[in-house]
C-alpha cells in the first residue's frame, strides 16, 4: 500500500469519525441542555463510563489487537474461507462471554459503583447505581461492533465503520429530545430515558454492521471451538493485552474516583473538557491509528521492513502536522467554542469556565494520546502484547501520584495535566522501545519538520490572541464573530505555510483535502 493509499485510508475514516464525533458533540450540548453541570448529569457519566471502560478490553482494544495480525495472516496462508471461519468462532465465544459479563454486571451494580466512585453524595449513587443498570448492556453491543468493525476495516470498509459510532450519539439525542418535546417531562424522569438511549445506541451501532459483513463473505452463525492454533495464539495473546488494557482503565477509574469528592458538577465538566479534546483526537488520532493497524500488520508478515518504517513515518508526521497546530487553536479559542456549545439551559457561565480549565490541560497532551494510537498498535502487530502491559503498568502509578499531588494544588484541572503528563511520558518510553524491538525499520529524522508546523502554530496563536484582544467581549454574537475569524485564520496559515515552508507529504496530505487547486494559485 502506498502513501497515497494510506493517505486515502485515513482521510475516508477522518470523515467518518468526524461526522460521528460531530454527533457526539450534539449529544453533549442535548445533555447539557437539559441537565447542565448538575448531580444528574454527574451520575449519568459515571453510568456511562463503567462500561465503556469495560468494553476497550473486548472492543477496540485487546481483542481488535490480538485479533487483526492472526486475522490476516489466516487470510494470506489459508485463504478468505478459513478466515471467516476463524473469525466466526471468536465472535461466537464473545457474544457469550459478554453477555455473561453483562448479567454479572447489572447485578452487582451498586458494588461497582461504590468501587468506581466512593465519593459521590448519597443521591448521586442511588442514581448512579439504577442508571448503571440501564446502560451496562451497551458493553454487549460495543464489544461485538467493535470487532465488526475491526473486521471490516482488515477488508479496507473504513466509512460506515467509522460512522457506525454516530448511531449511538443519534440514540441518546433522541430518546431525550423526543420524551421532552411530547410529555415535558422533568429532569428527575428524564435522566432514565437519557440511559434508554445507550441501550438503543449500542443496538443500532452493531446491527448496521451486519449487512456489510455479510457483503465480505460472512454468513453469521454461531460455531464454539475454543481449541485450533490460531485460538490458542489468540487467547495467548489478548490476555497480556487485556491485563494492559485492564491496569490503563485503573488512570480512568483513578480520574473519576478522585473526582467524586470534588465539588457538584467537577465529574460533568471534567468529562465535556475530556470530550471535547477527543473530537480531533477522534477524528485524527483514533481514526488514523485504525487505519494504519491492517497496514502494520500485512507489513510485519510479509517483512517489508523499509515499507514499514515510511508508513509509520508518513502516519506519524500526518499527526503532528494537524495536532500541533489544533493544539495552539483549541487553546485560544477553547472559552468561545465551550460557550458557543453548552451555555445554555443548565449549562451556564460557571460551568462554561471550568470545563474550558480542564478542556485547555487536555489539550495539551493531545499530540501524545495521537502518536501512542500510532505506536501502540505496532507492539500488536509485531506479536509483542507484554511489553505495552509493563508500561501501562507504571504509567498507572504515575499517573495516581499525579492525580493526588497535583489535585491539592489545582483542583479538577490537575487531573487534566496528570493525564497529559503521563501521555507524554508513555509516548517518549513507547517510541524508545519500539525502535529496539524493531531494528530492521529507519525512520528518518523528523526534527526539521516539527520545527516547521510548530512555527506555524506560533504564527496561528499569536494571530488568535491579537483577535481575542481586540474583541474582547463575552456576549454570544461577539463569540461567534471571534470564533469565526480565528477559523478563517488557523485555515489560511496553516495552508500557506505548509507551501512556503515545504512541508514533508503536506501534498499529499492538501490534494486528500481537495486543496491542490488553491495551492497552485499560491505557487
Amino acid at each position: 500500500m502506498s502513501n497515497q493509499k494510506l493517505a486515502k485510508n485515513i482521510s475516508i475514516m477522518s470523515i467518518a469519525v468526524a461526522i460521528s464525533r460531530v454527533l457526539g458533540l450534539v449529544r453533549d450540548q442535548v445533555m447539557a441542555f437539559f441537565f447542565g453541570a448538575t448531580f444528574f448529569n454527574d451520575a449519568f457519566q459515571i453510568a456511562v463510563s463503567i462500561p465503556n471502560l469495560l468494553r476497550l478490553l473486548f472492543g477496540e482494544g485487546a481483542l481488535s489487537a490480538a485479533f487483526i495480525p492472526l486475522y490476516d495472516k489466516e487470510g494470506i496462508e489459508n485463504g478468505k474461507k478459513a478466515q471467516i471461519k476463524f473469525a466466526l468462532n471468536m465472535l461466537s465465544i464473545l457474544t457469550l462471554f459478554l453477555l455473561l459479563l453483562t448479567i454479572i454486571g447489572i447485578a452487582f451494580a451498586p458494588l461497582i459503583v461504590k468501587l468506581v466512585s466512593g465519593g459521590l453524595p448519597k443521591e448521586t449513587s442511588l442514581l448512579t447505581i439504577k442508571l448503571c443498570r440501564i446502560t451496562f448492556p451497551y458493553l454487549f453491543f460495543i464489544g461485538l461492533s467493535s470487532t465488526m468493525i475491526a473486521i471490516l476495516n482488515s477488508h479496507n470498509k473504513f466509512f460506515m465503520t467509522g460512522l457506525s459510532s454516530g448511531l449511538y450519539n443519534i440514540g441518546i439525542i433522541m430518546s431525550v429530545t423526543i420524551p421532552y418535546f411530547l410529555y415535558k417531562l422533568p429532569q428527575s424522569s428524564l435522566i432514565y430515558w437519557a440511559a434508554s438511549g445507550v441501550f438503543v445506541g449500542g443496538f443500532l451501532q452493531t446491527i448496521i454492521n451486519l449487512p456489510f459483513l455479510r457483503k465480505v463473505g460472512y454468513n453469521l452463525k454461531l460455531t464454539f471451538s475454543i481449541s485450533g492454533k490460531n485460538m490458542k495464539v489468540l487467547w495467548q495473546k489478548f490476555l497480556p493485552g487485556a491485563i494492559g488494557i485492564g491496569v490503563r482503565q485503573i488512570n480512568l477509574l483513578a480520574d473519576v474516583y478522585v473526582a467524586s469528592f470534588l465539588p457538584l458538577g467537577s465529574i460533568t465538566c471534567l468529562r465535556y473538557g475530556a470530550r471535547l479534546m477527543q473530537l480531533p483526537l477522534g477524528i485524527f488520532g483514533v481514526a488514523t491509528g485504525t487505519a494504519v493497524l491492517p497496514e502494520f500488520s500485512n507489513l510485519i508478515n510479509l517483512k517489508k521492513w523499509d515499507d514499514l518504517g515510511e508508513r509509520i513515518r508518513f502516519a506519524m508526521l500526518s499527526l503532528i502536522y494537524i495536532m500541533i497546530p489544533i493544539t495552539f487553536f483549541l487553546g485560544s479559542i477553547g472559552k468561545d467554542f465551550i460557550r458557543l456549545l453548552f451555555q445554555r439551559g443548565s449549562f451556564d457561565e460557571t460551568a462554561t469556565t471550568l470545563t474550558y480549565q480542564a478542556f485547555l490541560f487536555y489539550i495539551t497532551g493531545l499530540i501524545f494520546y495521537s502518536l501512542n494510537k500510532i505506536i501502540t498498535p505496532l507492539f500488536f502487530a509485531a506479536g509483542d502484547t507484554k511489553t505495552p502491559v509493563k508500561i501501562s503498568s507504571l504509567m498507572v502509578i504515575l499517573n495516581i501520584v499525579l492525580n493526588v499531588s497535583l489535585l491539592l494544588v489545582l483542583k479538577h484541572i490537575g487531573i487534566a495535566l496528570a493525564t497529559s503528563l503521563t501521555a507524554l511520558i508513555q509516548f517518549v518510553i513507547l517510541f524508545v522501545l519500539i525502535r529496539k524491538k524493531l531494528p530492521y525499520v529507519k525512520i528518518k529524522s523528523m526534527k526539521i519538520n516539527i520545527i516547521k508546523i510548530t512555527s506555524i502554530s506560533l504564527i496561528i496563536f499569536a494571530f488568535n490572541l491579537l483577535v481575542n484582544y481586540i474583541l474582547n467581549s463575552s456576549d454570544t454574537f461577539t463569540s461567534i464573530v471571534r470564533f469565526a475569524i480565528n477559523g478563517v485564520i488557523f485555515a489560511l496559515i496553516l495552508v500557506v505555510g505548509a507551501v512556503v515552508t515545504k512541508l514533508e507529504y503536506s501534498e499529499i496530505i492538501i490534494n486528500k483535502l481537495r486543496l491542490n487547486k488553491f495551492l497552485r494559485k499560491l505557487k
